[in-house]
């Protein structure tokens, strides 16, 4: 009897508390589905979403500009998202999300002086208005933490702007782009993340970066590899205003980043190929060799530039200028180019060239 009566229950038992798990599973999705709907906020839009019960799928993706002056006229665009949750986690203060694909999409990255932007209408907080000094504070309404365990990027492309180098933003197109970001915690980014990125560039070249990174406060260990990529399109790194000008020729870069409570350093090796320079510093290519072939040196303009050098310097020091930094090793692979460079330089702020020039200038 008792056996028979045990047997009635779970026959009964287990259906209904499958039905109750599955209806809780949904209701846990819809939340998240709510959720995903208010960050994207009053920029972002989306074609469709639909649930099913191993994730979340997101359709037609858009989000617009957020804020003045964005070179694009969205900050991401992607035809098809797809969310995986951790079931247990939905309910709980931190939602673990197992993975987030992303494919055929548009991003575009800012970078002013300012800093590097990306996405800030979902990564950065609105501009709120000063509080009144007799205003009282505001109680706090921060959502759940999210956890995202992995997030990949697929047949993609990135629209890299920089407005640090010129009045219009120097733009550099990224293609074919596959992208993996492990562990990745919002609101607060302060934990340590895992990068890997392989993409072409400008149609010909290729990057590949990888380390890891705590994007709250830009701790990292990066590895750049760059190969192939047309000078011409990056020349407003190697000349600063009209100092010089880039005719044809090739970039390869192999790069090592480090940045610990702000301090930058970086070793790196350049090898520029088939370089054809117009002007250096006011002079044509042929007056710079000539100059170079009255001090005795080989003046050979379209021999290959192989150097080695180190960018370094403290990120918060108003007198460190990344940009300076990358100028002063151009303007020495150009001054290597017709004999006067050394073959090595290390610079802060430009002392490289600075002490190449006093050398041979005597100034």
């Amino acid at each position: 009897m008792k056996s028979r009566k045990l047997r009635l229950a779970l026959l009964i038992g287990l259906p209904l508390l499958a039905v109750l798990l599955v209806t809780g599973y949904f209701a846990a999705l819809h939340i998240l589905k709510q959720q995903i709907v208010a960050a994207l906020g009053t920029t972002g839009e989306v074609r469709e979403i639909r649930i099913s019960l191993a994730h979340i799928e997101i359709e037609g993706l858009r989000i617009k500009a957020s804020r003045p002056g964005w070179p694009a006229a969205d900050e991401l665009r992607a035809e098809r998202v797809s969310v995986t949750p951790a079931l247990r986690s939905l309910l709980s203060p931190t939602i673990v999300v197992r993975s987030i694909a992303i494919e055929d999409a548009a991003l575009s990255v800012l970078r002013s002086r300012a800093g590097l932007k990306i996405l800030p209408a979902l990564l950065e907080a609105p501009a709120k208005p000063a509080a009144k000094p007799e205003a009282a504070p505001a109680a706090s309404t921060s959502g759940p933490k999210i956890r995202i365990e992995r997030i990949t990027l697929a047949n993609s492309r990135v629209d890299f702007f920089d407005a640090t180098v010129a009045a219009k933003p120097l733009h550099i197109p990224l293609d074919q782009i596959e992208l993996s970001l492990e562990n990745l915690l919002l609101p607060a980014m302060d934990e340590t993340a895992l990068l890997h990125l392989q993409a072409r560039v400008a149609g010909q070249g290729s990057l590949a970066l990888e380390g890891d990174l705590v994007p709250a406060n830009m701790d990292s260990d990066l590895k750049l590899k760059l190969a192939n990529v047309p000078l011409k399109l990056v020349e407003p790194y190697l000349f600063k205003g009209k100092a010089g000008e880039i005719k044809r020729g090739s970039l390869a870069l192999d790069l090592h980043s480090k940045v610990a409570q702000r301090q930058l350093k970086a070793p790196g090796h350049m090898v520029l190929s088939q370089l054809e320079i117009g002007g250096l510093a006011g002079l044509t290519r042929e007056a710079a060799a000539a100059f170079a072939r009255a001090k005795g040196l080989d003046a050979d303009t379209r021999r290959p530039v192989d150097m080695d050098f180190t960018l370094q310097g403290n990120l918060d020091d108003a007198r460190f200028s990344l940009n300076d930094a990358i100028y002063a090793q151009g303007g020495l692979a150009a001054l290597k180019l017709i004999g006067l460079g050394s073959s090595s330089g290390s610079s802060s702020s430009g002392g490289g060239l600075g002490e190449t020039l006093k050398g041979w200038f005597g100034k």
